[in-house]
């Protein structure tokens, strides 16, 4: 095994699966500005409309559907008429903001990921609406070095479990899916699917599932070096977690 892909947001940062827990402050300063009325909640409730039917239309193919189509649907819905280019923009970067107030950096992950990369080309392999936010908290956190490749569904057009990312980020990475491992913490998009495309798989899960066995089972991504040592001794990273 010389690949690692993984999965980005509940892999290596933290979020809130809730997209109005952090707030819709700078959103609604956004809507106000173009001349919308109400209250931060009623702005709150359009754009989670918005995205909601967005993500559920995603759901029948995977198409991914990006920020702009949000902020668009969502400022119709508020404002009763259609949105130019430059306030759709305005409207996306803003509510990205208040979405990425609630990603929370895990300690310790930059160092796991520099002993993973001492072994393994690790690739991002992740959904996401927006093309910068990823490498934004890669620079967070101080990883950007040690990542080898991002694939996004927003660059490829499909989320996971769609066959078309999987196969983007074999094709960038130039990877046998046989000799790549995806580590993941969402079953369908990181687990199963990767394995019915020909990789093994690792789920990050807190506490046991069905299905999953403890060798392919870790509480947190910090996890990792001493599963993948165990099962792969030959593969053995010199650590670097501890050194300054």
């Amino acid at each position: 095994m010389r690949h690692l892909f993984l999965d980005f947001f509940g892999t290596l940062v933290n979020y809130a699966d809730s997209r109005a827990g952090q707030g819709y402050a700078a959103t609604h300063a956004s809507m106000l500005a173009l001349g919308a009325r109400g209250t931060e909640a009623e702005t709150a409730t359009a754009w989670l409309d918005a995205f909601h039917q967005l993500n559920t239309e995603s759901d029948v193919d995977h198409r991914e559907f990006t920020m702009e189509e949000l902020s668009r649907r969502a400022i119709v819905q508020l404002l009763g008429r259609e949105p130019d280019a430059a306030e759709i923009a305005d409207g996306a970067e803003s509510n990205m903001a208040d979405w990425e107030r609630g990603v929370v950096l895990i300690p310790g992950m930059a160092e796991t990921l520099q002993e993973l990369g001492q072994t393994f080309t690790l690739t991002i392999v992740s959904n996401t609406h927006s093309a910068s936010v990823v490498p934004r908290q890669l620079a967070a956190m101080g990883a950007t070095d040690h990542i080898a490749h991002i694939v996004t569904s927003l660059e490829v057009g499909y989320r996971k479990p769609h066959t078309a990312i999987y196969q983007a980020a074999l094709d960038r990475a130039e990877a046998d899916p046989a000799r790549v491992i995806f580590v993941g913490d969402t079953w369908d998009a990181d687990f199963d699917g990767p394995r019915a495309h020909g990789m093994e798989a690792v789920l990050v899960a807190a506490d046991p599932r069905d299905g999953v066995p403890e060798t392919r089972r870790v509480a947190s991504v910090l996890d990792l070096p001493d599963l993948l040592s165990f099962r792969y001794p030959s593969t053995r990273p010199v650590s670097t977690r501890g050194v300054a």
